[in-house]
């Protein structure tokens, strides 16, 4: 099978701008972990693209059946990537969601009719979207914090003891996430004239433990791959993701179970997730709210062969084939730590 494997950021695609150092190396670090996973498996053809200022692949180059595209103007990348698609019989997007970035080529990926590795659009286009994502959570009785665009808190403000966060409507991780301790600098920095309301959300900051789950979904369930502690530091009213530990929780802070559950009813509460998810959490001492759904591989995957002591991407390969029931069960969780 050949498997065409896109990360967005160390593509090419930014071939006329300066690659963004803490992104670059983080999508690096996913697409190295993918694909030595992958050229791990017999009978898979690895292709990638690859912006020529970076280095070389290892897995890739060692292999003769596999294929690295090096991008060194706008037009080599397109080409590539469209013929890359073609020949592909199955391709996984690493990319964003921000700007419908990750919609789209999932999109492109599906017009061409080839094997998705990933979310349906429609899916990725709730999971974007901020407030229809609370919306569908909130309808389906799950946990989530509140959450209203910025104009509509212009309109009507709501209290909250411990602060407020403010992001974008359509970010990824912790881009641009703002904390105010109270209503007053909310609503100053929504009134700055650089500032889309309508694209910017307010939420009430909970006060917990930043957790993260890593999951694997089929069309009818999901598996947790592992329960992770993330490392979220706020500095000058900035919060920022400095890496996480995977399988670092202990079963007394938060338990297989509970985290089963709660990927259960996301699962079910948004149609069309599939493949690798990541739903961001925050417990506090009774109750663990949904604060977002990355409806694609995140960071933790660089470290779950390690900690499962299973390659995830036979995993991947293995419910497309056969569905989740399939999978084997996952007597051993290791904790690593990824920093970024």
């Amino acid at each position: 099978m050949k498997v065409f494997v896109y990360e967005h950021i160390t593509s090419g695609t930014l071939i006329n701008e300066s690659l963004p150092a803490s992104l670059a190396r983080e999508g690096n670090e996913m697409l190295a972990a993918v694909v030595h996973d992958m050229a791990l498996l017999t009978n898979i053809e690895l292709s990638i693209l690859r912006d020529f200022r970076l280095g070389q692949l290892l897995d890739i180059v060692a292999h003769p059946h596999h294929q690295c595209l090096i991008i060194d103007n706008d037009i080599s990348f397109h080409q590539h990537f469209t013929q890359s698609i073609k020949q592909a019989d199955a391709v996984l997007i690493i990319a964003p969601e921000t700007d419908g970035l990750l919609q789209n080529l999932q999109q492109s990926v599906l017009n061409q009719g080839k094997q998705l590795l990933g979310c349906q659009p429609i899916a990725t286009q709730i999971c974007t979207d901020k407030i229809a994502c609370y919306q569908q959570l909130a309808s389906n009785n799950v946990l989530t914090p509140h959450t209203i665009a910025g104009s509509d808190w212009l309109l009507n403000t709501f209290d909250s003891s411990s602060g407020f966060v403010v992001k974008p409507r359509d970010g990824a991780g912790c881009l641009d996430t703002l904390f105010f301790a109270d209503n007053s600098g909310v609503t100053a920095y929504l009134r700055s004239s650089y500032i889309n309301v309508e694209q910017t959300i307010v939420q009430p900051y909970i006060e917990g433990k930043p957790l993260s789950l890593s999951l694997l979904c089929d069309d009818k369930t999901s598996r947790v791959l592992a329960i992770n502690q993330q490392h979220i530091q706020l500095d000058d009213g900035q919060l920022s993701f400095h890496g996480c530990s995977v399988n670092g929780v202990e079963e007394a802070q938060f338990s297989m179970t509970q985290a089963t559950a709660i990927a259960q009813h996301t699962h079910s509460a948004i149609s069309g997730l599939w493949g690798f998810i990541g739903i961001d959490l925050i417990v506090t001492d009774n109750q663990a709210y949904v604060v977002d759904i990355n409806p694609r591989l995140t960071t933790s995957y660089v470290a779950l062969h390690q900690s499962l002591s299973l390659n995830p991407a036979q995993l991947l390969l293995t419910m497309m084939e056969q569905g989740l029931a399939a999978l084997p069960s996952f007597s051993q969780r290791h904790a690593i730590e990824i920093i970024i």
